[in-house]
């Protein structure tokens, strides 16, 4: 009788932390180190979900980790499909019924190559710098070169791929966060050029309850000024 009671209490006590799980939404290309799989296809670790994680928890939450096409995520903030999202900027979305919290972090595009750029000014003297960029990212800064001729894209899924093909030797340089490019290699072995820095945030959908909502914004912030975040990215980035 007392193992029917025990078992019923983990069942209920199971379901109830279920029903509770904040839904956080994460770009399914994002890899290492922003998101680190177990080689099962499930998401176990990296900077994006060490911070949701932690957040759901300060919160008293647990997180569930949704893995979502990136042109879909602001969508299914909207319709409430999902809480949160982490690692997000507000000029990425248009839609203002987004909360936002404030700023938690903050990570830059770089530009790494064997070839010494001194400044974006300067791509103006190459033509057809073969440049690895990931498909369906824009790159604002760097579009007056690409229509000029000085860079011409080449796409990949993944920084980790442009990554693979710069190596290779298929490209000049590739353009990638610093946090992963800082993953993927030794930054000192290369000329290093950064292109924009943004700031990072987490984005909360409207329809997820008020007072859940400013119990995870709060924690955030906590988070943040406690310098659980710095923890977190040094884990993943080396020191240069």
């Amino acid at each position: 009788m007392l193992k029917k009671l025990i078992t019923a209490s983990l069942i209920t006590l199971s379901f109830s932390a279920q029903a509770g799980a904040i839904r956080f939404g994460y770009n399914q290309q994002y890899s290492a180190p922003h998101v680190i799989n177990n080689g099962k296809g499930t998401s176990v670790s990296g900077i994006v979900i060490d911070v949701s994680n932690a957040i759901s928890q300060e919160a008293g939450f647990m997180a569930k980790q949704l893995p979502l096409p990136r042109k879909r995520i602001e969508q299914y903030l909207i319709d409430g499909k999902i809480d949160a999202q982490c690692h997000a900027n507000p000029i990425w979305y248009n839609a203002p019924s987004i909360i936002w919290s404030e700023v938690l972090y903050s990570d830059a595009d770089i530009i790494v190559s064997d070839q010494a750029i001194a400044s974006l000014q300067a791509l103006s003297s190459h033509k057809q710098f073969k440049l690895g960029t990931v498909l369906g990212y824009k790159y604002p800064n760097l579009t007056e070169y690409f229509e000029a001729g000085n860079l011409k894209r080449f796409n990949s899924t993944s920084s980790k791929d442009s990554f693979t093909r710069f190596t290779k030797g298929e490209l000049d340089g590739f353009i990638a966060s610093y946090s992963e490019a800082n993953y993927l290699t030794r930054l000192r072995r290369f000329n290093v050029l950064e292109v924009n820095s943004y700031d990072l945030h987490c984005s909360f959908s409207p329809k997820l309850n008020a007072e859940k909502r400013q119990r995870l914004i709060d924690a955030a912030h906590k988070l943040r000024d406690n310098g659980e975040f710095k923890r977190v990215f040094a884990k993943y980035i080396k020191p240069v």
